[in-house]
């Protein structure tokens, strides 16, 4: 005969919970099961689903490369509107459209990190949208392209930003040399803290002034950088002012983005169900 703890267990009715108990879990299950899923469990499940204080971490990752039913895009643009204002996270990765960005600045002003990648295309910032994030602590580009006047904009609107990542791999295009975006940093962003410039073309130039403006910084990772030479003065200095310092040679195998999974591909969904 099973327990009487095993039976108590078995007879658990899961929706007894404190909602705030359920939230806590629903929100470890990503944004796609939330939608295509857990909100159809129930009304209070679906009335947990579309507290706005569960859409304040929003996260891409989990969304495959949809068809024609539903792009990346119109998935994200929901669930940003279900946080009605209390967004606070959001990553982007591989949207059909490289102007989501602009769409949640038109809807918050509350963000904290803002995390992009474009996988298939190369996508731009805009200053528009950079100056409606006074807020912002964290800004992580991968494979996007940055311009000396939206570094700038950052720099003059967002004074909270800690950490900055403009990582694009070092294969990706040629090795042309340029310093600009790196001294656009080292004059711009002088309280930054944690720079990550993977793949960039600066040459000792750039580094340079970086070292020499941004006195709080304390991370930098220089890998695929192959236009600088660390081998004379400038190596010294990098090692005795930064505490956590990656060098041009060094693996990129915790690089986020190298690959894409195969689910990326292959699932659709329905976009009248998360209405």
């Amino acid at each position: 005969m099973p327990s009487t703890s095993i039976l108590k267990q078995e007879e658990r009715n899961w929706l007894d919970l404190p909602s705030d108990v359920t939230a806590d879990i629903l929100k470890r299950i990503g944004m796609v099961d939330i939608l295509e899923n857990a909100q159809k469990v129930c009304t209070a499940w679906r009335k947990i689903c579309k507290d706005p204080a569960m859409w304040r971490v929003i996260d891409m990752n989990d969304i495959p490369v949809l068809g024609a039913k539903l792009s990346c895009f119109e998935m994200c643009k929901h669930a940003v509107d279900r946080s009605q204002g209390q967004l606070v996270d959001i990553t982007i990765v591989s949207a059909s459209d490289a102007n989501l960005h602009l769409y949640v600045a038109d809807r918050t002003s509350e963000l904290r990190r803002l995390e992009m990648a474009h996988i298939f295309f190369f996508g731009k910032l805009t200053t528009v949208a950079l100056m409606k994030f006074p807020l912002l602590e964290e800004l992580n580009l991968y494979e996007i392209t940055i311009s000396i006047e939206e570094v700038e904009t950052v720099g003059c609107y967002c004074p909270m930003l800690k950490t900055l990542k403009v990582n694009q791999r070092g294969y990706v295009g040629s090795l042309t040399r340029s310093d600009e975006i790196a001294i656009a940093i080292g004059q711009n962003l002088l309280g930054i803290r944690h720079l990550e410039l993977i793949g960039n073309k600066m040459t000792n130039v750039g580094l340079r002034v970086i070292l020499d403006n941004c006195h709080h910084l304390e991370t930098l990772d220089l890998r695929e950088c192959f236009c600088i030479d660390l081998k004379v003065d400038l190596g010294k200095q990098c090692s005795k002012q930064i505490k956590c310092l990656k060098l041009p040679n060094d693996s990129l195998e915790d690089y986020p983005y190298l690959y894409l999974t195969e689910s990326q591909y292959n699932m659709t969904y329905n976009v009248d169900a998360y209405i």
